[in-house]
């Protein structure tokens, strides 16, 4: 999509809902998207549209997610804005998860345009407080602010900054080989669901994670163990198109589960997977269970994957056990993901 150098007048720009069904409207949304993401975060894997048709569709567990459109007086798309309403826990918050707007048509109101509505759909909704978020170029260290232009809407609306993650990204190739476990453990693998007899335990460690991992102070309620969380995530994922590989450690003895991680990887990148929970149960702390069951997974995944070349996490910047963690595996710094918050209040 082309556009001219015409001002955008923010005033003319129509916010309407986004409808999964129109083809031609969901198009749009999506190109403005990868524009987006060409401008602001090229060092990012690139949109997939399977995923983000899928996105459409299924919510995050527990979430109810609004999509709208913007559309400037010649009725071209511009600007794409989607908020995620927790409906269980944090049900004061709502998340402004895509605050988009073209960028050849920033600075000129609109991004005050999008706050503005969005202030109006969570007090609608009777939220008190938004949180938005914005990723970082790979230039400079964690916490470097550059010039993304999220970071020039927040000041400008007054925004609070309430925590920082740390973008790290992993060669493959440096990645360390596993290593044989004790014989008191034994390792399992599995695709995109988590199997039958281990999904209440899966739901246990992801509780924890979610409770005890630092994250800043975003004030935000951990989620509850729930097997329906997991069971509505990995529905999420299987219509988004993505697929998952997984690995837990078990306790011979015991029969519980020890460590658990899981790669994620959308249709668009097949070189690039995401690094997603890995926890290990506080009963088994202590032995290096972390490192076997991520470099087992990922010897897994490669196998399983040949065009597999790089990892990408996010870890908080206060979580200074997971990045050393992640240090000791090859995981080295490639950018920052902040977050603000903002009250309804005008």
């Amino acid at each position: 999509m082309n556009l001219d150098a015409t001002l955008l007048d923010p005033t003319l720009l129509d916010l309407t809902p986004l409808d999964p069904a129109d083809r031609n409207a969901v198009d749009d949304v999506f190109e403005l998207r990868t524009l987006v993401h060409r401008a602001d975060t090229p060092h990012l894997p690139a949109p997939c549209l399977a995923d983000f048709t899928g996105s459409l569709m299924v919510p995050p567990p527990a979430t109810r997610v609004e999509e709208w459109a913007g559309r400037d007086g010649s009725g071209r798309c511009v600007a794409s804005v989607r908020l995620e309403f927790p409906q269980e826990e944090n049900t004061e918050a709502v998340t402004a998860a895509v605050l988009a707007v073209h960028p050849a048509l920033r600075r000129q109101g609109a991004g005050r345009r999008l706050v503005e509505f969005v202030r109006d759909r969570a007090g609608a909704a009777q939220r008190s407080r938004i949180l938005f978020t914005a990723d970082s170029g790979p230039a400079g260290p964690a916490g470097d602010t550059g010039t993304a232009p999220a970071h020039h809407l927040a000041a400008a609306i007054g925004a609070r900054p309430v925590w920082t993650l740390d973008h790290l990204r992993l060669d493959v190739a440096d990645a360390p080989l596993p290593q044989p476990l004790p014989e008191s453990m034994s390792v399992r693998y599995w695709g995109s669901e988590v199997p039958e007899e281990l999904v209440e335990q899966a739901a246990r460690l992801e509780a924890a994670l979610s409770a005890t991992a630092p994250t800043g102070d975003p004030g935000w309620q951990p989620q509850p163990a729930a097997i329906s969380r997991i069971r509505d995530f990995e529905r999420m994922r299987i219509t988004r198109g993505r697929r998952a590989h997984q690995c837990a450690i078990l306790d011979r003895t015991t029969g519980r589960m020890a460590a658990w991680t899981a790669l994620s990887m959308t249709r668009a990148n097949p070189d690039n997977a995401l690094q997603a929970i890995t926890i290990v149960d506080p009963a088994h702390r202590g032995l290096g269970l972390g490192r076997q069951v991520k470099a087992h997974n990922l010897a897994r995944a490669r196998a399983a994957e040949p065009r597999l070349a790089h990892v990408d996490t996010w870890n908080a910047s206060g979580n200074a056990h997971m990045l050393r963690v992640n240090a000791g595996f090859g995981f080295v710094p490639a950018g920052a993901r902040w977050a603000w918050e903002l009250s309804t209040a005008r």
